[in-house]
Parts: structure tokens; C-alpha cells; sequence
């Protein structure tokens, strides 16, 4: 099995090739970052052509290849970023450089391949998961430690027809004056019929949103494994990270919402999630960046998380005083009732005001959302019953 961590930088040597021309192999480097996995070629993949030398994109959907340590590796939606001409006494070559959207070590396959299970390995899950993950044991001959076993949870999600299971796992390795153990928390997706790769990273993209959400940290995996036909995990996926940042989090009272927290209800939120994550998709995604970001300015945090919140009302409930039949006749009346004195631009900037002006305020907004959540809570965040008006104060001074 090929054991590669998303989180660890690593390069191999080897030969690559593109499928519907297997003969042409070309020497190359390859290397994964955080950011992006690089494919430095010693040729082109592709022979040069006769003609005009034009700037142009150039990209491969899959490259083929065998690394040094006999590993078969398929790489991506790879573009070229870097090429060159060269002439020596070994004669002449045309240097590329690739990167690639990810990339799969452990079998040459193609983005129509279908697999019946991923896994993923999440920093911090083990510690949203149980309180205290390890404990320390007593006897008379003398400690031990040992990661608590718990059984693996299983939720069913109707709406994509897979079940996810949420698991704990440990290794350990004494030596003769010290001893490591390392829990991890796993997450599985396993749909009733086996899928394409993108389909496994969508699902995952949408419960890690939601672990993060219940973390304020990103709750990205550093290990993603997948099963290929019956046998075991076998293959190892290599996506490019934005952010390096991990889920740092060393007490569970550190998020805001943790697995005992939940009792008897993840199952309830994981499969409510799913079904709303079409609509909320959009604040979501602003209020996960605007909290995995580095060196924000203040007030461009307030105003994001801010926007975030008025667009996830905006998805989950209704936001006009009254129904647009209704004011539709209001609307007329006070378009009619502008003076004729009125300059033809400031009669259209009061016509834009009243068009939109059965939409509820930002401070209504939140205050709705505020009342979905349970009095203590709510009390908690807000010190008070209501958001407070200084929110709204400070938004509109710096957007108005």
C-alpha cells in the first residue's frame, strides 16, 4: 500500500508518460507541497511541432508514471506552467513543468475509475470525537497507556445513498526508556454503489464544512486513502492545500460544538446538513475562509462574517415584511408619490431604495437567527437576549 501524508513534502524520481502514447516515457521529478503537487519533465510529453512558436496553455488530463520506488502514480488536470528550449551535445530537449489538480499513488487509472470506499485521516477529529482519547493505566507492575475504545459510528445519509462512519485508531511504538502513542480520528464515506473520485471529495468537502463550523478551525485531512475494486485501502490521493493550517485544537471544550455535545443528534445534523448544504453553501464557504485566513484586518473579518450571516438567513428563511403581491401595490404608491421637483437622479436613486424595500433589515436578520439557538447559548455569544445594535452600527459605518 502506498502510505503518503498530504501534510509531508516529498519527491521521487521517475519516468512519465501520457496513456495514448505509452512509449514516449520522459525522466522527471515529482514533487508534493501543501500547496500543489510539480512535475518537473527533462522533455515534453508531447513532441515539439513544426511551425510558429505560439504561447499557448497546455494541459494534460491524466499523466502516467512509475516512480523510482516502483510506485505507479496518476496525476490530474495537469497544466503546463513552465517550458523551455535546449541545445547541447546530448542534443535537444524541451524541458516542462506541471502542476497538477491531484494526483492518485498506488495504480495507473483514469478519472472514469469508480471505488467503493475513502477514508480520510483528520487532525483534531480524535479530540472532537471523546473528551479524553487517552488514558493512563496502573497496576502493579507499573503504567500503560492506552487509546479508549470506542466503538465506530455509522450514520446513513439518504439523500446521497452512502453511510459515513466516524472511527478512532492509534499506533504506538515503545523503545526501552520511552514509549509514543498517537490517536487519530478517521472518517469513511461509503456509498451503496461505488463512485468516481470527485464525488468522494465533494461529500467530504461538505462534512469536513461542517466540522469546521463546529470548530472554528479548518478540520482539513492530511491522509486520504481509497479502495480499489474489493481489496483493502490501497491507493493514496495528493490534493493541494490552500492553507497548511490543521485543527490545533488540544481540548474538546475548545470547539464550539463537540461529539458529546451533540448526544443522540449528530445523526439528525449530518443528515439535515446534507440536505440544506445546497442552499448554504455560498455563506458557508465565506465564513470557513474569512476564519482560515491569516492577518485579516479586523473590520474585514467583521464585515465577512457579517455578509456570511445575512446570506445564511438569506438561504434558510423568509426575509420581507410582507409578500411581494402585497407590497407591489406599496411599492407603486410611493414611486407615484415622489415630487415631479425631483431631479431624474434622485428620482431613480429613491425608486432603487423602495424597490428593495420590503427586504427586512440586517438587524432583524440576525436576530432571527439569534432566536434558533438555545437561550443559553444565545446568552452566551451575545451577552444578551438580542444582537447587539453596535454590530449593526459598526457594519453599516463601514459599508455605508
Amino acid at each position: 500500500m502506498s502510505n503518503r501524508d498530504m501534510s509531508e513534502t516529498f519527491e521521487t524520481v521517475g519516468t512519465w508518460f501520457l496513456p495514448d502514447t505509452p512509449d514516449r516515457r520522459v525522466a522527471g521529478t515529482l514533487s508534493s507541497k501543501a500547496e500543489r503537487v510539480e512535475l518537473d519533465l527533462a522533455d515534453a510529453l508531447r513532441p515539439m511541432k513544426s511551425g510558429p512558436i505560439r504561447a499557448e496553455i497546455i494541459q494534460y488530463p491524466i499523466v502516467h508514471g512509475t516512480s523510482r520506488e516502483l510506485e505507479a502514480v496518476s496525476l490530474f488536470q495537469c497544466t503546463r506552467i513552465g517550458c523551455s528550449w535546449r541545445f547541447a551535445s546530448g542534443g535537444f530537449g524541451q524541458p516542462e513543468t506541471l502542476w497538477s489538480h491531484l494526483a492518485i499513488v498506488g495504480a495507473l487509472v483514469t478519472d472514469l475509475q469508480v471505488y467503493p470506499e475513502l477514508r480520510c485521516r483528520i487532525p483534531g477529529l480524535q479530540m472532537w470525537l471523546l473528551p479524553h482519547v487517552i488514558e493512563t493505566v496502573r497496576d502493579s507492575e507499573g503504567y500503560a497507556f492506552r487509546v479508549k475504545n470506542v466503538p465506530t459510528e455509522t450514520i446513513a445519509v439518504p439523500s446521497i445513498g452512502a453511510e459515513f462512519d466516524f472511527s478512532l485508531s492509534a499506533i504506538g511504538s515503545p523503545a526501552h526508556s520511552t514509549a509514543t502513542i498517537v490517536a487519530s480520528g478517521w472518517l469513511h464515506i461509503r456509498p451503496h454503489e461505488p463512485k468516481l473520485l470527485s464525488w468522494f471529495l465533494d461529500q467530504l468537502s461538505k462534512v469536513t464544512s461542517l466540522l469546521a463550523l463546529m470548530a472554528e478551525k479548518p478540520m482539513q485531512p492530511d491522509r486520504i486513502e481509497l479502495k480499489i475494486g474489493t481489496h483493502g485501502f490501497a491507493l493514496s490521493v495528493l490534493a493541494p492545500r490552500p492553507s497548511k493550517k490543521y485543527c490545533d485544537h488540544t481540548e474538546h471544550h475548545h470547539f464550539f460544538v463537540s461529539r458529546p455535545r451533540l448526544s443522540d443528534d449528530l445523526s439528525c445534523v449530518l443528515v439535515s446538513w446534507f440536505d440544506l448544504y445546497p442552499r448554504v453553501e455560498m455563506p458557508v464557504s465565506l465564513a470557513l475562509s474569512t476564519m482560515a485566513s491569516e492577518d485579516l484586518w479586523s473590520h474585514v473579518k467583521f464585515l465577512s462574517l457579517l455578509q456570511a450571516l445575512e446570506g445564511l438567513h438569506r438561504a434558510l428563511l423568509p426575509g420581507n415584511y410582507m409578500s411581494d403581491e402585497q407590497y407591489r401595490a406599496v411599492r407603486d404608491a410611493l414611486v407615484s408619490a415622489i415630487p415631479a421637483k425631483v431631479a431624474a437622479d434622485h428620482r431613480a436613486s429613491l425608486t432603487s431604495r423602495i424597490r428593495y424595500g420590503n427586504q427586512i433589515a440586517l438587524a432583524k436578520r440576525l436576530n432571527r437567527l439569534a432566536e434558533m439557538l438555545p437561550e443559553e447559548l444565545r446568552t452566551r455569544i451575545l451577552r444578551g437576549k438580542e444582537v447587539p445594535r453596535s454590530w449593526v452600527d459598526t457594519r453599516n459605518y463601514y459599508t455605508h
